[in-house]
């Protein structure tokens, strides 16, 4: 699981959207629920937003240094297909530049 201990080295913020009823967030609640505490346990003061609103499209938005996003859909995506989508992101944020804080 070596891609928790990246999450606070490669950007500044998670955030994941998600309704809280729908089929099509369905894995992204999982995720949620099997990952969340060791996500924190692993990086305290990294934060990880979760939002949660009725309709919303699941969505994962990675802040980088200079205010760099990205965001992804994980719209009717399982557990599964929603950490690739994280690790996509992780990557992503080990490629852009630092600012050495």
């Amino acid at each position: 699981m070596a891609w928790r201990n990246a999450l606070s080295k490669s950007m500044q913020e998670l955030r994941i959207h998600l309704c809280q009823a729908s089929e099509a967030s369905k894995g992204v609640r999982e995720f949620v629920v099997s990952n969340y505490a060791e996500m924190k346990k692993v990086n305290p003061h990294f934060p990880i937003l979760v939002r949660e609103c009725s309709g919303a499209e699941a969505k994962l938005t990675a802040r980088y240094d200079f205010g760099a996003e990205k965001t992804v859909s994980v719209q009717g995506a399982d557990s599964a297909a929603v950490l690739l989508k994280l690790q996509e992101l992780i990557k992503a944020g080990e490629k852009m530049p630092k600012s050495g804080e």
